[in-house]
């Protein structure tokens, strides 16, 4: 198996993550995103509750995902995730998601954001943390 970005984790399908045709739903590849974008960033020590800590918050503003083929239930997948490209103020996320099973490629896509004064909302640069983790 050759990763395709340097961070993944895992995690196996639920139930109630399925659907009537035995597969997850579409609808929840975007937490499975979320919570590789999480996990990642736990990995650089930059997590939710540090940048809340230094005042800084992030909002989506935009998601895409292509699904290549279904995950079932009880299955373990992996959600590979990396920066792919930084702004001044927002940043994207590029997800990849396989199967632990056979390698076979489930879900690509990815989730734009931009970096926010905590409870203002007012636009920030992103933080050097993140540019320094970031794909060039």
């Amino acid at each position: 198996m050759t990763d395709p970005y340097d961070f993944h984790t895992k995690i196996r399908v639920r139930f109630n993550e399925t659907d009537l045709q035995g597969h997850v739903n579409f609808a929840q590849y975007l937490n499975f995103f979320d919570l590789a974008i999480v996990e990642y960033m736990r990995s650089l020590d930059y997590d939710y509750p540090q940048m809340l800590a230094e005042g800084v918050d992030m909002l989506y503003v935009d998601a895409h995902t292509t699904y290549h083929s279904p995950a079932q239930f009880d299955e373990i997948i992996r959600l590979h995730c990396r920066i792919g490209k930084v702004g001044n103020t927002s940043l994207r996320y590029d997800i990849q998601i396989f199967s632990d099973y056979d390698d076979r490629l489930i879900a690509t896509g990815e989730i734009s954001a931009v970096t926010a004064e905590h409870g203002t909302w007012k636009k920030l640069r992103v933080p050097e943390t993140i540019r320094q983790a970031a794909v060039n």
